[in-house]
């Protein structure tokens, strides 16, 4: 009999919680057959069984065992088995929470689907596509809009069987999974049944509208209209008293695996000496091309706002490799390729997906990269790889409304650029004044390895390619 250990899914776990088993103990299981899932620090990932034979469960649902620690037995077929060890204390544990949003997605990357920001205000899930990552169009916007609202999760919903998601819905409500019926595969507890628990059934059918009386002879209702008094106006009804909802004073959450990995990560970034720069960039010719390739591509490779920037900032890093240099020791190392990270928001947090080679990649490709990597992102289905290696970040922030902000940089990379939203506003060209598409860039940059000159034409460069946008389709 072997020993199944807890696996080291990427160079930063140290750590990992067994969210669900796809066997029974004491079921056969195959070599390659997908057998656990594992939470990391980054992702929830399926795990497969190393070898074939009886399996014997050692760390049940809930448990968080360190990297090593073994986690089941797997013996020859027929072999006696081991009865599955119980926890005292599960204790509990978070789950990574994969929302919607106008993302940004987010959402940032909604991260759905858009228009580009043109003079008049567009609808609001068209805006949150053209900022950033899709929206509507994944089903997954509901979840970034939604607002974050932690609360106390009980040991014993971690140990019955539901999707990543359905736990952060049922969590966020207060809802004990003990009380939902799953309607998924083996009875396992979906998204659809947690909002039928909550109540998100159909609305009951409306009364049926009583037919109307016989209408009297015309010379009678006039004469009667003739005679009746004026009748007196109606006041309008009293405004119905708004409901406060419960205060919840001296609660205690628990943080999630992916906020406890935030935190530390944003304890690392205060230490990076930075600073930020920022530029007007005029996006009505590229608010134009981003209308024609809509019209020509399919759905899945029609750019946002977003994709165009990453594109216009793989270019430009080719162009000045010195920007991405990270600091090792008394050496600036320049990495092995432009891999550029997407932020796309998540309920409770937030995940960078990596565009790998990214500047070798044109528009529609990278469109269609990013659309796929936020829609898996917030279903917890990303593998370690499609979350490391990023030199450089693009955040944006638009589709919420924002005009600009200043980003954190991401530990391990040199710069970060933060996109606001694009806005109408009277500019002044060739003397005149015109009304132009404006938005707001903002670079911040590891002021150890890159200086004021060198980011301000680095970010000149980015804010010429998104004015001419022709050069980013070549």
């Amino acid at each position: 009999m072997s020993d199944m250990l807890m696996p080291k899914l990427s160079d930063t776990m140290e750590e990992g919680t067994v969210l669900k088993w796809l066997k029974a103990d004491g079921d056969a299981v195959a070599k390659g057959e997908p057998l656990v899932e594992i939470e990391t620090d980054k992702a929830t990932m399926t795990v497969e069984a190393p070898d074939s034979g009886t399996l014997s469960i050692v760390a049940a649902e809930g448990d968080t065992l360190d990297v090593g620690q073994p986690i089941a037995r797997i013996g020859a077929a027929g072999a006696a088995t081991t009865p599955p060890a119980v926890a005292d204390d599960p204790g509990v544990t978070g789950v990574i929470e994969m929302p919607d949003a106008p993302t940004q997605e987010i959402e940032a990357v909604s991260v759905p689907d858009a228009a580009a920001p043109v003079a008049t205000a567009p609808p609001a899930a068209e805006a949150g596509e053209a900022q950033g990552i899709p929206t509507a169009d994944d089903g997954t916007a509901d979840s970034i809009a939604a607002a974050f609202t932690p609360t106390d999760v009980s040991a014993t919903a971690q140990h019955v069987a539901a999707s990543p998601l359905a736990r952060t819905m049922a969590a966020r409500a207060g809802l004990d999974l003990a009380t939902v019926r799953g309607t998924g595969p083996g009875g396992r507890i979906v998204k659809a049944d947690v909002e039928a628990a909550l109540g998100g059934g159909s609305a009951p059918p409306a009364a049926p509208t009583p037919s109307a009386p016989p209408a009297a002879p015309v010379v009678a209702a006039t004469v009667a209209a003739q005679s009746a008094p004026a009748a007196a106006p109606t006041p309008p009804p009293p405004p119905a008293p708004v409901a406060l909802q419960a205060w919840p004073a001296g609660r205690r959450t628990p943080m999630t695996r992916l906020q406890r990995t935030i935190s530390t990560r944003m304890d690392e970034a205060n230490a990076i000496p930075d600073f930020t720069l920022e530029r007007d960039v005029d996006t009505t010719a590229l608010a134009a091309a981003r209308a024609d390739l809509r019209v020509a591509l399919p759905e899945q490779n029609r750019p946002s706002v977003n994709d165009f920037v990453i594109r216009a900032i793989a270019m430009a890093v080719r162009e000045r490799p010195d920007i991405v240099s990270r600091v090792e020791g008394d050496e600036f190392v320049v990495p092995d390729s432009v891999d550029v990270g997407v932020a796309v928001s998540v309920p409770g947090g937030l995940i960078v997906p990596v565009i790998h080679g990214a500047d070798a990649k044109g528009v529609p490709a990278i469109a269609a990269e990013v659309r796929d990597l936020a829609g898996r992102g917030r279903s917890g289905a990303l593998r370690p790889d499609e979350l490391e290696g990023s030199v450089i970040t693009v955040t944006n922030l638009g589709m919420f409304g924002i005009d600009r902000f200043h980003a954190v940089i991401n530990p391990g990379e040199a710069a970060i650029l933060a996109v606001g939203r694009a806005v109408a506003k009277p500019v002044v060209v060739d003397g005149h004044v015109v009304v132009r598409d404006i938005m707001t860039l903002s670079l911040s940059v590891d002021h150890r390895a890159v200086y004021g000159a060198e980011a301000a034409t680095f970010l000149g460069r980015v804010a010429e390619l998104l004015e001419h946008p022709a050069a980013l389709l070549v």
